[in-house]
């Protein structure tokens, strides 16, 4: 892929989220309620929302989850984003950072999030295509790492994208004996990260065994990668009669079951992503046994304001939103502080289809 290729594709997966439909018919965090407590006894104001990120404190579980990079506009979005995370003391993951080490003038769009937020966790972005192919090299996975002085890296797993865009990178028979050479040279966290199509339980216990750190489960609910190849319309529909990118649309194992299935085998680091769209999706997503909730649309959306109006105040105000959604649930459940909530697991009930999913 060329680099115009890739600088287009890049725009078009900030703009096309914005501009069309493309989110999972299923909303499944609807069918998680949590129990209400009828006379809460702590101060809301006193609720503590401090996490640990592995070795970094931040000011509540929220995580900006990886966007964009890789265009001059992408720059700016970025820059809006790690301003507003550095200012809430919250994580922030880029996206894919294949463009950086490919055409090294787009390096800046990722650097830039570094330079503005020297002190909140922040998360590097690569792909298992690029780490399956025959000519990969430790220094690319290094570079990644330095170009945002990253505190954790997360290799995304994007099987069912790949396959429904032009020219996708679908061999990765090379991935796991390549991994093991990062494993052995790399010291910084390294978590396995989907992006909408959720993880297994065997999955999970198999990424376990490879040494991964952590999980990022990318369930299905959220916004949808086939959608969005659907809509760029840059598969070769000539060749079949249906496009594989919208029967493939809503496919995936929704990430509240994601959750639970990574929880059973795995005592590691979870961030709840794919389909969460409030605080209380993040509470939800911690009393199934998630660390911390991330969001790519509402961030996308808010910071598409503040690039087009000059400013970082609707991306402030969201996080802020955020923090008083999770704040209210701890307070109307009677909990006064994350930890309490992790153990709570008995003050949430499962309904409809996600009960189903979770008792075949």
């Amino acid at each position: 892929m060329n680099e115009n290729d890739i600088n287009k594709r890049k725009l078009d997966h900030l703009k096309i989220p914005i501009e069309e439909d493309v989110q999972h018919s299923e909303n499944y965090f609807k069918y998680i309620k949590l129990m209400h407590h009828s006379l809460p006894e702590v101060n809301f104001e006193d609720i503590d929302l401090t996490t640990k990120f592995f070795d970094k404190q931040i000011s509540a579980p929220i995580c900006i989850a990886a966007i964009t990079g890789g265009h001059e506009i992408s720059k700016e979005i970025n820059r809006i984003l790690a301003t507003a995370a550095e200012s809430e003391k919250i994580i922030m993951g880029v996206g894919s950072q294949r463009a950086g080490l490919e055409d090294l003038s787009t390096e800046n769009s990722f650097k830039v999030v570094r330079e503005v937020a020297p002190n909140i966790p922040l998360i590097g972005n690569i792909g298992i295509g690029q780490i399956s192919e025959k000519n990969f090299k430790i220094e690319n996975f290094k570079k990644c790492i330095d170009m945002i002085n990253a505190n954790v890296m997360a290799i995304h797993f994007n099987a069912l994208h790949e396959l429904v865009q032009d020219n996708g990178n679908i061999s990765y028979n090379l991935f796991r004996s390549n991994f093991q050479k990062i494993r052995e040279n790399i010291k910084i966290p390294i978590i396995a990260k989907e992006v909408g199509t959720g993880i297994s339980k065997e999955m999970a216990l198999t990424l376990e065994n490879l040494g991964f750190d952590g999980f990022d489960v990318g369930g299905s609910g959220g916004t949808s990668f086939a959608a969005i190849e659907s809509k760029r319309k840059s598969y070769v529909v000539e060749k079949y009669s249906r496009n594989p990118a919208d029967l493939f649309k809503d496919w995936g194992i929704p990430t509240p079951v994601s959750i639970i299935n990574v929880r059973k085998v795995s005592n590691k680091f979870i961030i709840a992503t794919g389909g969460l769209r409030n605080g209380v999706d993040i509470a939800k997503s911690i009393i199934l046994g998630a660390d911390i909730g991330g969001f790519a649309y509402n961030f996308l959306v808010s910071a598409w304001k503040d690039y087009q109006n000059d400013t970082i105040s609707n991306t402030i105000k969201e996080i802020r939103t955020l923090k008083h959604e999770i704040r209210s649930c701890l307070w109307l459940m009677n909990l006064k502080n994350i930890n309490e909530l992790k153990n709570s697991s008995n003050k949430r009930v499962i309904l409809g289809i996600l009960y189903e999913w979770l008792n075949q």
